[in-house]
Protein backbone atom coordinates (compact mmCIF):
# COMPACT_ATOMS: atom_id res chain seq x y z
CA UNK A 1 0.00 0.00 0.00
CA UNK A 2 2.85 2.40 0.63
CA UNK A 3 6.18 3.32 -0.91
CA UNK A 4 9.37 3.49 1.17
CA UNK A 5 9.94 7.07 2.33
CA UNK A 6 7.21 8.08 -0.14
CA UNK A 7 9.83 8.06 -2.93
CA UNK A 8 7.99 8.97 -6.16
CA UNK A 9 10.27 6.60 -8.08
CA UNK A 10 9.65 3.61 -5.82
CA UNK A 11 7.40 0.77 -6.89
CA UNK A 12 4.11 0.53 -4.97
CA UNK A 13 3.66 -1.86 -2.05
CA UNK A 14 0.19 -3.36 -1.48
CA UNK A 15 -1.30 -3.29 2.01
CA UNK A 16 -1.58 -6.98 2.80
CA UNK A 17 0.05 -9.71 4.86
CA UNK A 18 0.53 -13.41 4.04
CA UNK A 19 -0.84 -14.98 7.17
CA UNK A 20 1.16 -18.21 6.85
CA UNK A 21 4.56 -16.48 6.72
CA UNK A 22 3.82 -13.07 8.21
CA UNK A 23 5.50 -11.45 5.24
CA UNK A 24 4.02 -8.12 4.13
CA UNK A 25 3.19 -7.99 0.44
CA UNK A 26 6.41 -7.10 -1.40
CA UNK A 27 6.70 -4.14 -3.77
CA UNK A 28 6.05 -4.79 -7.42
CA UNK A 29 9.05 -5.84 -9.48
CA UNK A 30 10.27 -4.32 -12.71
CA UNK A 31 8.96 -7.41 -14.50
CA UNK A 32 5.52 -6.68 -13.01
CA UNK A 33 5.80 -3.08 -14.19
CA UNK A 34 6.68 -4.08 -17.74
CA UNK A 35 3.84 -6.61 -17.90
CA UNK A 36 1.23 -4.23 -16.47
CA UNK A 37 2.16 -1.38 -18.79
CA UNK A 38 2.28 -3.67 -21.82
CA UNK A 39 -1.14 -5.04 -20.94
CA UNK A 40 -2.66 -1.61 -20.38
CA UNK A 41 -1.33 -0.39 -23.73
CA UNK A 42 -3.60 -2.89 -25.51
CA UNK A 43 -6.70 -2.27 -23.37
CA UNK A 44 -8.97 0.72 -24.02
CA UNK A 45 -9.58 3.06 -21.08
CA UNK A 46 -12.50 2.48 -18.75
CA UNK A 47 -15.11 4.06 -21.00
CA UNK A 48 -17.77 4.56 -18.32
CA UNK A 49 -15.34 6.22 -15.89
CA UNK A 50 -13.83 8.30 -18.69
CA UNK A 51 -17.25 9.43 -19.91
CA UNK A 52 -18.06 10.59 -16.40
CA UNK A 53 -15.09 12.95 -16.15
CA UNK A 54 -15.40 14.19 -19.75
CA UNK A 55 -19.08 15.07 -19.36
CA UNK A 56 -19.89 18.67 -18.53
CA UNK A 57 -22.58 17.48 -16.11
CA UNK A 58 -20.46 14.63 -14.68
CA UNK A 59 -23.28 12.30 -15.76
CA UNK A 60 -25.08 10.50 -12.95
CA UNK A 61 -28.88 10.91 -13.16
CA UNK A 62 -30.62 12.99 -15.79
CA UNK A 63 -32.48 16.25 -15.16
CA UNK A 64 -35.53 14.50 -13.73
CA UNK A 65 -33.61 14.00 -10.46
CA UNK A 66 -33.25 17.11 -8.30
CA UNK A 67 -32.39 15.24 -5.09
CA UNK A 68 -30.18 12.17 -5.42
CA UNK A 69 -31.25 11.00 -1.95
CA UNK A 70 -34.95 10.98 -2.89
CA UNK A 71 -35.99 7.49 -3.97
CA UNK A 72 -39.21 8.86 -5.43
CA UNK A 73 -37.04 10.67 -7.99
CA UNK A 74 -34.12 8.28 -8.37
CA UNK A 75 -35.93 4.98 -8.20
CA UNK A 76 -34.52 1.71 -6.90
CA UNK A 77 -33.84 -1.61 -8.59
CA UNK A 78 -32.67 -5.07 -7.69
CA UNK A 79 -30.64 -7.06 -10.22
CA UNK A 80 -30.40 -10.85 -10.05
CA UNK A 81 -28.52 -13.29 -12.21
CA UNK A 82 -30.92 -14.76 -14.76
CA UNK A 83 -30.61 -18.18 -13.09
CA UNK A 84 -30.77 -17.00 -9.47
CA UNK A 85 -32.17 -19.29 -6.80
CA UNK A 86 -35.79 -18.16 -6.15
CA UNK A 87 -35.20 -18.77 -2.44
CA UNK A 88 -32.90 -15.74 -2.34
CA UNK A 89 -35.60 -13.43 -3.66
CA UNK A 90 -38.05 -14.92 -1.18
CA UNK A 91 -35.71 -14.03 1.70
CA UNK A 92 -35.33 -10.46 0.39
CA UNK A 93 -39.02 -9.97 -0.47
CA UNK A 94 -39.86 -7.86 2.61
CA UNK A 95 -37.07 -5.42 1.66
CA UNK A 96 -38.19 -5.36 -1.97
CA UNK A 97 -41.75 -4.64 -0.86
CA UNK A 98 -40.57 -1.80 1.39
CA UNK A 99 -38.50 -0.21 -1.38
CA UNK A 100 -41.43 -0.45 -3.78
CA UNK A 101 -43.69 1.36 -1.32
CA UNK A 102 -41.05 4.02 -0.66
CA UNK A 103 -40.41 4.65 -4.36
CA UNK A 104 -44.14 4.81 -5.16
CA UNK A 105 -45.01 7.09 -2.24
CA UNK A 106 -45.23 10.13 -4.51
CA UNK A 107 -45.57 8.41 -7.86
CA UNK A 108 -46.79 10.65 -10.70
CA UNK A 109 -49.80 9.22 -12.55
CA UNK A 110 -48.95 8.14 -16.07
CA UNK A 111 -45.21 7.92 -15.40
CA UNK A 112 -43.29 4.65 -15.60
CA UNK A 113 -42.65 3.06 -12.21
CA UNK A 114 -39.22 3.75 -10.80
CA UNK A 115 -39.09 0.45 -8.94
CA UNK A 116 -37.72 -2.43 -11.01
CA UNK A 117 -36.85 -6.08 -10.47
CA UNK A 118 -34.49 -7.42 -13.13
CA UNK A 119 -34.59 -11.20 -13.13
CA UNK A 120 -34.94 -14.21 -15.40
CA UNK A 121 -34.35 -14.21 -19.15
CA UNK A 122 -37.17 -11.99 -20.44
CA UNK A 123 -35.40 -9.26 -22.50
CA UNK A 124 -37.63 -6.56 -20.97
CA UNK A 125 -36.92 -7.37 -17.32
CA UNK A 126 -34.04 -9.84 -17.58
CA UNK A 127 -31.28 -10.29 -15.08
CA UNK A 128 -27.64 -10.80 -15.98
CA UNK A 129 -27.65 -13.44 -18.71
CA UNK A 130 -24.96 -15.86 -19.78
CA UNK A 131 -23.38 -15.33 -23.20
CA UNK A 132 -23.24 -18.25 -25.67
CA UNK A 133 -19.69 -19.00 -24.50
CA UNK A 134 -20.88 -19.33 -20.88
CA UNK A 135 -19.45 -16.05 -19.63
CA UNK A 136 -21.74 -13.58 -17.82
CA UNK A 137 -22.92 -10.49 -19.63
CA UNK A 138 -20.82 -7.37 -19.16
CA UNK A 139 -22.38 -4.21 -17.75
CA UNK A 140 -22.26 -2.70 -21.23
CA UNK A 141 -24.13 -5.66 -22.73
CA UNK A 142 -26.74 -5.65 -19.97
CA UNK A 143 -27.42 -1.91 -20.02
CA UNK A 144 -27.67 -1.91 -23.82
CA UNK A 145 -30.14 -4.79 -23.62
CA UNK A 146 -32.36 -2.53 -21.52
CA UNK A 147 -31.93 0.59 -23.66
CA UNK A 148 -29.41 2.39 -21.46
CA UNK A 149 -25.78 3.44 -21.91
CA UNK A 150 -22.70 3.45 -19.72
CA UNK A 151 -21.65 6.76 -21.27
CA UNK A 152 -24.88 8.76 -20.93
CA UNK A 153 -26.83 10.20 -18.01
CA UNK A 154 -28.98 7.73 -16.10
CA UNK A 155 -32.70 7.76 -16.92
CA UNK A 156 -34.37 6.32 -13.79
CA UNK A 157 -37.46 5.15 -15.69
CA UNK A 158 -35.19 2.83 -17.74
CA UNK A 159 -32.78 1.64 -15.07
CA UNK A 160 -33.28 3.28 -11.66
CA UNK A 161 -30.32 5.16 -10.20
CA UNK A 162 -29.94 2.90 -7.13
CA UNK A 163 -29.17 -0.70 -8.09
CA UNK A 164 -28.75 -3.59 -5.66
CA UNK A 165 -26.87 -6.46 -7.32
CA UNK A 166 -27.68 -9.82 -5.74
CA UNK A 167 -25.31 -12.65 -6.58
CA UNK A 168 -21.81 -14.02 -6.36
CA UNK A 169 -18.88 -12.37 -8.17
CA UNK A 170 -18.48 -15.65 -10.03
CA UNK A 171 -21.92 -15.18 -11.62
CA UNK A 172 -22.05 -11.34 -11.74
CA UNK A 173 -18.37 -10.34 -11.95
CA UNK A 174 -16.73 -7.57 -9.98
CA UNK A 175 -16.02 -5.87 -13.32
CA UNK A 176 -19.79 -5.68 -13.96
CA UNK A 177 -20.30 -3.87 -10.67
CA UNK A 178 -17.36 -1.51 -11.26
CA UNK A 179 -18.52 -0.48 -14.73
CA UNK A 180 -22.13 0.00 -13.67
CA UNK A 181 -21.02 2.00 -10.63
CA UNK A 182 -19.34 4.61 -12.86
CA UNK A 183 -22.83 6.04 -13.54
CA UNK A 184 -25.25 4.33 -11.16
CA UNK A 185 -25.18 3.99 -7.37
CA UNK A 186 -24.56 0.29 -6.86
CA UNK A 187 -24.29 -2.14 -3.97
CA UNK A 188 -24.06 -5.91 -3.82
CA UNK A 189 -25.40 -8.63 -1.57
CA UNK A 190 -24.04 -12.15 -1.58
CA UNK A 191 -24.18 -14.58 1.32
CA UNK A 192 -23.06 -18.18 1.65
CA UNK A 193 -26.10 -18.85 3.86
CA UNK A 194 -29.39 -18.02 2.10
CA UNK A 195 -31.02 -17.23 5.44
CA UNK A 196 -28.61 -14.31 5.85
CA UNK A 197 -30.46 -12.46 3.07
CA UNK A 198 -33.54 -12.49 5.27
CA UNK A 199 -31.55 -11.42 8.32
CA UNK A 200 -30.07 -8.51 6.40
CA UNK A 201 -33.48 -7.45 5.06
CA UNK A 202 -34.89 -7.45 8.60
CA UNK A 203 -32.05 -5.22 9.87
CA UNK A 204 -32.64 -2.68 7.10
CA UNK A 205 -36.42 -2.66 7.57
CA UNK A 206 -35.99 -2.05 11.30
CA UNK A 207 -34.14 1.18 10.54
CA UNK A 208 -36.62 2.65 8.04
CA UNK A 209 -40.07 4.18 8.01
CA UNK A 210 -42.63 2.25 6.01
CA UNK A 211 -45.12 4.45 4.06
CA UNK A 212 -47.73 1.74 4.61
CA UNK A 213 -47.47 2.15 8.38
CA UNK A 214 -45.79 5.49 9.15
CA UNK A 215 -46.98 5.48 12.75
CA UNK A 216 -44.99 2.34 13.55
CA UNK A 217 -41.65 3.65 14.80
CA UNK A 218 -38.45 1.93 13.68
CA UNK A 219 -35.72 1.13 16.16
CA UNK A 220 -34.42 4.08 18.20
CA UNK A 221 -31.75 6.05 16.32
CA UNK A 222 -28.09 5.59 17.05
CA UNK A 223 -26.11 8.36 18.73
CA UNK A 224 -24.01 10.51 16.41
CA UNK A 225 -20.75 8.75 17.21
CA UNK A 226 -17.99 7.43 14.97
CA UNK A 227 -15.29 4.92 15.89
CA UNK A 228 -11.87 4.91 14.21
CA UNK A 229 -9.57 1.88 14.55
CA UNK A 230 -6.15 2.11 12.83
CA UNK A 231 -3.10 -0.10 13.36
CA UNK A 232 0.57 0.86 13.13
CA UNK A 233 2.53 -2.38 13.41
CA UNK A 234 6.04 -1.98 14.75
CA UNK A 235 8.61 -1.73 11.96
CA UNK A 236 5.96 -1.85 9.21
CA UNK A 237 6.16 0.99 6.67
CA UNK A 238 2.63 0.63 5.29
CA UNK A 239 0.62 0.81 8.49
CA UNK A 240 2.91 3.49 9.93
CA UNK A 241 2.25 5.71 6.91
CA UNK A 242 -1.47 4.99 7.13
CA UNK A 243 -1.72 5.77 10.84
CA UNK A 244 0.29 8.97 10.55
CA UNK A 245 -1.61 10.33 7.57
CA UNK A 246 -5.17 9.27 8.30
CA UNK A 247 -5.32 9.61 12.07
CA UNK A 248 -3.54 12.96 11.84
CA UNK A 249 -6.15 14.24 9.42
CA UNK A 250 -9.13 12.70 11.23
CA UNK A 251 -7.96 14.19 14.54
CA UNK A 252 -6.93 17.52 12.91
CA UNK A 253 -3.59 17.36 14.73
CA UNK A 254 -1.57 19.29 12.13
CA UNK A 255 -2.87 22.73 13.02
CA UNK A 256 -4.58 23.23 9.66
CA UNK A 257 -7.97 24.92 9.78
CA UNK A 258 -9.93 21.67 9.55
CA UNK A 259 -12.23 20.27 12.18
CA UNK A 260 -11.81 16.75 13.52
CA UNK A 261 -13.72 14.04 11.70
CA UNK A 262 -17.47 14.59 11.98
CA UNK A 263 -17.37 17.65 14.20
CA UNK A 264 -19.04 19.85 11.58
CA UNK A 265 -21.92 17.38 11.40
CA UNK A 266 -22.45 16.93 15.11
CA UNK A 267 -20.53 13.65 15.37
CA UNK A 268 -18.05 12.74 18.07
CA UNK A 269 -15.20 10.40 17.14
CA UNK A 270 -13.61 7.79 19.39
CA UNK A 271 -10.09 6.81 18.29
CA UNK A 272 -8.41 3.44 18.82
CA UNK A 273 -4.98 3.96 17.30
CA UNK A 274 -1.70 2.06 17.19
CA UNK A 275 -1.37 0.24 20.53
CA UNK A 276 -5.12 0.50 21.09
CA UNK A 277 -6.03 -1.08 17.73
CA UNK A 278 -6.43 -4.53 19.22
CA UNK A 279 -8.81 -7.37 18.51
CA UNK A 280 -10.50 -6.88 21.86
CA UNK A 281 -10.99 -3.16 21.24
CA UNK A 282 -12.59 -3.77 17.84
CA UNK A 283 -14.97 -6.28 19.38
CA UNK A 284 -15.88 -3.73 22.06
CA UNK A 285 -16.67 -1.19 19.34
CA UNK A 286 -18.90 -3.60 17.45
CA UNK A 287 -20.93 -4.81 20.41
CA UNK A 288 -21.25 -1.38 22.02
CA UNK A 289 -19.19 -2.12 25.12
CA UNK A 290 -17.09 0.92 24.32
CA UNK A 291 -20.16 3.06 23.63
CA UNK A 292 -22.58 3.05 20.73
CA UNK A 293 -21.20 4.08 17.34
CA UNK A 294 -23.12 4.47 14.10
CA UNK A 295 -20.01 4.63 11.88
CA UNK A 296 -16.87 2.50 12.07
CA UNK A 297 -13.70 3.11 10.05
CA UNK A 298 -10.86 0.59 10.21
CA UNK A 299 -7.42 0.94 8.62
CA UNK A 300 -5.02 -1.99 8.64
CA UNK A 301 -3.39 -4.71 6.63
CA UNK A 302 -5.76 -7.28 5.15
CA UNK A 303 -5.05 -10.98 5.44
CA UNK A 304 -3.95 -12.91 2.36
CA UNK A 305 -3.65 -16.69 2.34
CA UNK A 306 -1.54 -18.89 0.11
CA UNK A 307 -3.24 -20.00 -3.13
CA UNK A 308 -5.39 -23.00 -2.18
CA UNK A 309 -4.46 -26.51 -3.24
CA UNK A 310 -6.68 -28.80 -1.17
CA UNK A 311 -10.33 -28.48 -0.17
CA UNK A 312 -9.14 -27.60 3.32
CA UNK A 313 -7.09 -24.74 1.83
CA UNK A 314 -10.16 -23.46 -0.02
CA UNK A 315 -12.19 -23.47 3.20
CA UNK A 316 -9.41 -21.74 5.12
CA UNK A 317 -9.05 -19.05 2.48
CA UNK A 318 -12.80 -18.54 2.40
CA UNK A 319 -12.79 -17.76 6.12
CA UNK A 320 -9.56 -15.78 6.30
CA UNK A 321 -8.98 -13.77 3.10
CA UNK A 322 -9.67 -10.11 3.88
CA UNK A 323 -9.66 -10.52 7.65
CA UNK A 324 -8.14 -7.55 9.48
CA UNK A 325 -4.58 -7.78 10.81
CA UNK A 326 -4.56 -6.32 14.32
CA UNK A 327 -1.93 -4.35 16.21
CA UNK A 328 -0.52 -7.47 17.89
CA UNK A 329 0.92 -8.83 14.62
CA UNK A 330 4.70 -8.56 14.31
CA UNK A 331 6.07 -8.22 10.76
CA UNK A 332 7.58 -11.38 9.28
CA UNK A 333 6.00 -13.61 11.89
CA UNK A 334 3.02 -15.78 10.93
CA UNK A 335 -0.28 -14.20 11.92
CA UNK A 336 -1.83 -16.14 14.80
CA UNK A 337 -5.55 -16.20 15.57
CA UNK A 338 -5.01 -13.39 18.07
CA UNK A 339 -3.59 -11.24 15.26
CA UNK A 340 -6.65 -11.62 13.02
CA UNK A 341 -10.16 -10.21 13.25
CA UNK A 342 -12.28 -12.63 11.21
CA UNK A 343 -15.93 -13.35 10.54
CA UNK A 344 -15.90 -15.93 13.34
CA UNK A 345 -15.02 -13.15 15.79
CA UNK A 346 -18.30 -11.31 15.21
CA UNK A 347 -20.30 -11.79 18.40
CA UNK A 348 -23.09 -14.34 18.33
CA UNK A 349 -25.55 -11.61 19.28
CA UNK A 350 -26.12 -8.85 16.75
CA UNK A 351 -23.62 -6.03 16.56
CA UNK A 352 -24.88 -2.50 17.03
CA UNK A 353 -27.88 -2.22 14.69
CA UNK A 354 -27.82 0.36 11.94
CA UNK A 355 -24.03 0.74 11.74
CA UNK A 356 -22.13 1.76 8.59
CA UNK A 357 -18.67 0.19 8.28
CA UNK A 358 -15.70 1.24 6.13
CA UNK A 359 -12.89 -1.36 6.06
CA UNK A 360 -9.69 0.03 4.51
CA UNK A 361 -7.57 -3.07 3.88
CA UNK A 362 -6.63 -5.48 1.12
CA UNK A 363 -9.46 -7.86 0.16
CA UNK A 364 -11.80 -6.33 2.77
CA UNK A 365 -14.71 -6.46 0.28
CA UNK A 366 -13.58 -9.26 -1.99
CA UNK A 367 -10.86 -11.12 -3.82
CA UNK A 368 -10.43 -11.90 -7.54
CA UNK A 369 -9.43 -15.35 -8.68
CA UNK A 370 -6.33 -14.17 -10.59
CA UNK A 371 -3.50 -11.97 -9.32
CA UNK A 372 -3.95 -8.53 -10.88
CA UNK A 373 -0.35 -7.39 -10.53
CA UNK A 374 2.04 -10.33 -10.83
CA UNK A 375 2.52 -13.39 -13.05
CA UNK A 376 4.53 -16.58 -12.95
CA UNK A 377 8.07 -16.38 -14.43
CA UNK A 378 6.75 -17.74 -17.74
CA UNK A 379 4.11 -15.02 -17.91
CA UNK A 380 1.18 -17.28 -17.04
CA UNK A 381 -1.43 -15.96 -14.58
CA UNK A 382 -1.17 -16.63 -10.87
CA UNK A 383 -4.36 -18.06 -9.38
CA UNK A 384 -4.85 -16.65 -5.90
CA UNK A 385 -8.32 -18.14 -5.30
CA UNK A 386 -10.34 -20.98 -6.75
CA UNK A 387 -13.06 -18.46 -7.64
CA UNK A 388 -13.66 -14.77 -6.90
CA UNK A 389 -14.77 -14.23 -3.30
CA UNK A 390 -16.85 -11.83 -1.23
CA UNK A 391 -15.18 -11.17 2.12
CA UNK A 392 -16.51 -13.48 4.82
CA UNK A 393 -15.94 -10.73 7.41
CA UNK A 394 -18.05 -8.26 5.43
CA UNK A 395 -20.78 -10.90 5.05
CA UNK A 396 -20.81 -11.47 8.81
CA UNK A 397 -21.07 -7.74 9.53
CA UNK A 398 -24.06 -7.40 7.17
CA UNK A 399 -25.81 -10.49 8.51
CA UNK A 400 -25.45 -9.27 12.09
CA UNK A 401 -26.65 -5.68 11.99
CA UNK A 402 -24.52 -3.50 9.68
CA UNK A 403 -26.47 -1.67 6.98
CA UNK A 404 -23.56 -1.39 4.54
CA UNK A 405 -19.86 -2.19 4.32
CA UNK A 406 -17.54 -0.14 2.14
CA UNK A 407 -14.43 -2.14 1.42
CA UNK A 408 -11.83 -2.94 -1.20
CA UNK A 409 -11.75 -5.66 -3.81
CA UNK A 410 -8.24 -6.94 -4.50
CA UNK A 411 -5.06 -5.48 -2.98
CA UNK A 412 -5.28 -1.93 -1.66
CA UNK A 413 -2.54 0.66 -2.10
CA UNK A 414 -1.75 3.98 -0.46
CA UNK A 415 -3.58 5.91 -3.14
CA UNK A 416 -6.59 6.16 -0.88
CA UNK A 417 -4.80 8.90 1.04
CA UNK A 418 -1.81 9.98 -1.11
CA UNK A 419 -1.89 10.66 -4.85
CA UNK A 420 0.70 9.44 -7.34
CA UNK A 421 2.88 12.52 -6.84
CA UNK A 422 2.94 12.08 -3.06
CA UNK A 423 0.38 14.81 -2.30
CA UNK A 424 -1.86 14.04 0.66
CA UNK A 425 -5.46 13.27 -0.29
CA UNK A 426 -6.92 11.87 2.91
CA UNK A 427 -10.21 13.46 1.85
CA UNK A 428 -10.71 10.42 -0.39
CA UNK A 429 -11.27 8.32 2.75
CA UNK A 430 -12.80 11.09 4.84
CA UNK A 431 -15.39 12.29 2.33
CA UNK A 432 -17.54 9.11 2.23
CA UNK A 433 -17.64 9.07 6.03
CA UNK A 434 -18.77 12.67 6.28
CA UNK A 435 -21.31 12.21 3.51
CA UNK A 436 -22.79 9.36 5.54
CA UNK A 437 -22.83 11.61 8.62
CA UNK A 438 -24.79 14.20 6.64
CA UNK A 439 -27.52 11.62 6.01
CA UNK A 440 -26.64 10.64 2.47
CA UNK A 441 -27.37 7.13 1.27
CA UNK A 442 -24.45 4.66 1.19
CA UNK A 443 -24.24 4.50 -2.61
CA UNK A 444 -24.12 8.28 -2.87
CA UNK A 445 -21.46 8.53 -0.16
CA UNK A 446 -19.26 6.00 -1.99
CA UNK A 447 -19.76 7.78 -5.32
CA UNK A 448 -16.71 9.90 -4.45
CA UNK A 449 -14.54 6.92 -5.44
CA UNK A 450 -16.11 6.85 -8.90
CA UNK A 451 -15.33 10.55 -9.31
CA UNK A 452 -11.67 9.89 -8.47
CA UNK A 453 -11.56 6.89 -10.79
CA UNK A 454 -12.91 8.98 -13.65
CA UNK A 455 -10.47 11.81 -12.98
CA UNK A 456 -7.48 9.48 -13.12
CA UNK A 457 -8.74 7.81 -16.29
CA UNK A 458 -9.12 11.28 -17.79
CA UNK A 459 -5.50 12.14 -16.99
CA UNK A 460 -4.28 8.86 -18.46
CA UNK A 461 -6.33 9.42 -21.62
CA UNK A 462 -5.66 13.11 -22.18
CA UNK A 463 -2.15 13.77 -20.90
CA UNK A 464 1.21 12.10 -20.45
CA UNK A 465 2.10 11.26 -16.86
CA UNK A 466 4.84 13.24 -15.15
CA UNK A 467 8.32 12.35 -16.45
CA UNK A 468 9.46 10.33 -13.42
CA UNK A 469 10.20 6.64 -13.26
CA UNK A 470 7.11 4.43 -13.11
CA UNK A 471 4.72 7.40 -13.24
CA UNK A 472 2.43 5.68 -15.75
CA UNK A 473 2.37 2.52 -13.66
CA UNK A 474 1.48 4.46 -10.52
CA UNK A 475 -1.40 6.17 -12.29
CA UNK A 476 -2.76 2.87 -13.64
CA UNK A 477 -2.63 1.31 -10.19
CA UNK A 478 -4.20 4.43 -8.63
CA UNK A 479 -7.02 4.13 -11.17
CA UNK A 480 -7.57 0.46 -10.26
CA UNK A 481 -7.36 1.35 -6.57
CA UNK A 482 -10.15 3.94 -6.81
CA UNK A 483 -12.26 1.65 -8.99
CA UNK A 484 -12.03 -1.24 -6.54
CA UNK A 485 -13.78 0.44 -3.59
CA UNK A 486 -17.09 -1.36 -3.30
CA UNK A 487 -20.38 -1.08 -1.43
CA UNK A 488 -21.67 -4.33 0.01
CA UNK A 489 -25.31 -4.02 1.03
CA UNK A 490 -28.21 -1.98 -0.27
CA UNK A 491 -26.84 1.29 -1.73
CA UNK A 492 -30.01 3.10 -0.60
CA UNK A 493 -29.47 2.60 3.15
CA UNK A 494 -28.69 5.64 5.25
CA UNK A 495 -27.85 6.38 8.87
CA UNK A 496 -30.49 7.15 11.47
CA UNK A 497 -28.82 9.10 14.23
CA UNK A 498 -30.12 11.12 17.14
CA UNK A 499 -30.05 14.90 16.59
CA UNK A 500 -26.92 16.61 17.85
CA UNK A 501 -27.29 18.42 21.18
Amino acid sequence: MSDPQNDPNALPIPMGVRVDTGAPCPPLTQADVDRILAGRATVPPATAALARVQSVTALGPDGSVADRNNLCQTGWAVLFASDADPAIKAQLQPLLDLRQRQVAKRAIPGRKPLFRIFEGTDPAIGGVLLNPDGTPQTAQQWTQQHGASLTAAVVPSIIPYYVLIVGSPERIPFSFQFDLRAQWLVGRLYFDDIADYGRYAAHVIAQETDPANPSAPPLPPQPANAAVWITSNQGDVATTMLANAVSGDFQATDGIAQAPLGQDWGFAADFSLRADATKARLLDILNGTRGAASILFTGSHGAETSPPVTDADVAYQRNTQGALITQSWIPNQPAAAADLFEAADIPAQNILPGMMVFLFACFSAGCPAIDSYSTNPDGSPIMIAKAPLISKLAQALLANGALAVIGHVDRAFKYGFVDTSGTSQVQMLRTPLELLMQGNRAGLAADAFSTTWGAIEGLLHNANPAPVANAALRMHIASDDARNYTVLGDPAVRLRVAPAN
